[in-house]
């Protein structure tokens, strides 16, 4: 009886223990087949937009999500893969302001998704972009100044094209002569519209706000690494 024991004992213990130190050993085989390979700093990486963020509906904390656009190489070997996901939240957002001052909005990008599934910190900045802010936000860029420019060119389109309408039509009568006559006369007839228009506009302007910046999903942006990326590799 105490063999038949002893026998058994040794049977659930060779079949209990035998399945655990396989997945030990291909853990370690798995493990040591992992390098890491790192993406030094300044390095330009073009994002895809997943979800869309905008002054005018986000609230600071509002998370993101963005994919590489674009296979990140170094030394000839994809380090990151394209639809590797980044995630980030708004930092800061300040909607328009009056004197027609522009939302800004601030992304922080907190870390990247390695193909492994390990999160890793990701700091960058967004750089060659037309709407980045000296001290890195994404704004409208919309101001009073702006805001005069487009008054301006409103108001020289309010006389220019009735002068070009009496130019083209005069044109069309009795050999053109008319022209002459019917283009000088739009061009004084629409000018006090223009002068009332300019002086209207300017004066609404201190008063409008200005507009908001929104980035829309699958817009694309680039960024600048801050800190060098070590991504596991096979």
């Amino acid at each position: 009886m105490k063999k038949f024991l002893s026998c058994l004992i040794i049977v659930l213990l060779t079949f209990t223990l035998t399945p655990s130190i396989s997945f030990a050993q291909i853990s370690k085989q798995i493990n040591a087949n992992i390098k890491t390979k790192r993406v030094p700093a300044g390095t330009i990486i073009k994002l895809k937009l997943l979800d869309p963020v905008s002054s005018s509906t986000g609230a600071i904390g509002d998370e993101f999500d963005m994919m590489i656009a674009d296979n990140v190489i170094v030394d000839n070997c994809v380090v990151i893969p394209q639809g590797t996901v980044i995630r980030g939240s708004l930092e800061e957002i300040q909607s328009p302001k009056r004197l027609y001052k522009g939302g800004t909005i601030r992304l922080y990008f907190d870390h990247i998704v390695s193909p492994t599934g390990r999160q890793l910190p990701f700091y960058a900045g967004i750089c060659n972009n037309p709407s980045v802010t000296y001290d890195g936000a994404l704004s409208s860029k919309t101001n009073y100044g702006t805001a005069f420019n487009k008054t301006v060119e409103n108001t020289k389109n309010i006389v220019v094209k009735p002068t070009v309408w009496g130019w083209d039509k005069g044109g069309e009568m009795l050999n053109g002569t008319p022209k002459y006559i019917l283009a000088p006369i739009s061009a004084i007839v629409s000018a006090p519209v223009a002068g009332i228009y300019f002086v209207g506009d300017s004066i609404a302007n201190i008063f409008k706000k200005g507009e908001d910046f929104s980035i829309n999903q699958g817009d694309t942006i680039q960024v600048q690494l801050l800190k060098p990326v070590d991504m596991p590799v096979y």
